[in-house]
C-alpha cells in the first residue's frame, strides 16, 4: 500500500546534441482535422442552393427550347432542329454551368446566394474544372441509381465531422461558408498630441 500515493517516476528525456536528434521525448497531439463547426456549410442551405440551381437551369433551359424552337419555326421547317438544339443546350449547362462556375467562383449562383463555397478538402483552395467536372458528374450519376440517390445527401447527415455528401468524397471536396462581405478594417489608433 506504501506505493499507491506516490508519483511515478519522471521519464527520461533523451539529450540533444551533435549527432543526436533533437525533438520532444513525447509525441506531440494530434492536430484536430477538419475545419470549425462554424465554418462548414450548413445542410439546410445546401438543399436550398440544390433547389436554386435546379430551378435556374430548367428556366435556362425552357427559355432557350423555346427561343430556339421559334426561330427554327419562323423558317417554316418541319425538322427536329428544336430538339438536337435543345439537347445541345442541355449537354453545355450539365458541362458549363456547375462546373464551370464552381471553379471560376467557388460556387453556383444557388450556392453563392446562400453564402455557401466549394473548396478542396486538402488545402481549401478553389476546385480546379476538371475536379468540379467530376464532382459535377458524380452527383448527376449517384441520382441515376436508387439507392445511391438516397445515400448521396444522407452521408451529409452521417459526416458529423465535414458534412460531406458522397459526392464531395468523391472529389476531394468541402462545402464551405463564404463571407458575403469582407471584413471591415480596423481603425488606426491615433494619439493625442503632446501625450
Amino acid at each position: 500500500m506504501r506505493g499507491m500515493n506516490a508519483t511515478p517516476p519522471p521519464r527520461h528525456i533523451p539529450p540533444s546534441g551533435p549527432g543526436l536528434p533533437a525533438g520532444p521525448a513525447y509525441p506531440a497531439a494530434p492536430a484536430p482535422q477538419g475545419p470549425a463547426p462554424g465554418i462548414l456549410g450548413n445542410r439546410g442551405l445546401r438543399l436550398l442552393a440544390l433547389l436554386i440551381d435546379q430551378v435556374l437551369a430548367l428556366v435556362v433551359l425552357f427559355l432557350v427550347t423555346v427561343g430556339i424552337g421559334r426561330f427554327v419555326t419562323l423558317g417554316d421547317s418541319k425538322e427536329d432542329s428544336p430538339f438536337y438544339l435543345g439537347a445541345l443546350v442541355a449537354l453545355a449547362l450539365l458541362f458549363l454551368y456547375s462546373p464551370l462556375l464552381t471553379a471560376r467562383c467557388g460556387g453556383t449562383p444557388g450556392k453563392l446566394l446562400c453564402g455557401l463555397s466549394v473548396v478542396r478538402l486538402a488545402d481549401g483552395g478553389p476546385l480546379p474544372y476538371g475536379t468540379a467536372l467530376g464532382r459535377h458528374l458524380a452527383h448527376l450519376g449517384m441520382r441515376l441509381v436508387p439507392v445511391l440517390c438516397l445515400l448521396d445527401p444522407l452521408a451529409c447527415c452521417w459526416d458529423r465531422t465535414l458534412r460531406r455528401c458522397l459526392h464531395d468524397k468523391v472529389a476531394g471536396s468541402l462545402v464551405i461558408r463564404r463571407s458575403m462581405r469582407p471584413a471591415p478594417a480596423p481603425a488606426p489608433v491615433t494619439r493625442p498630441a503632446g501625450s
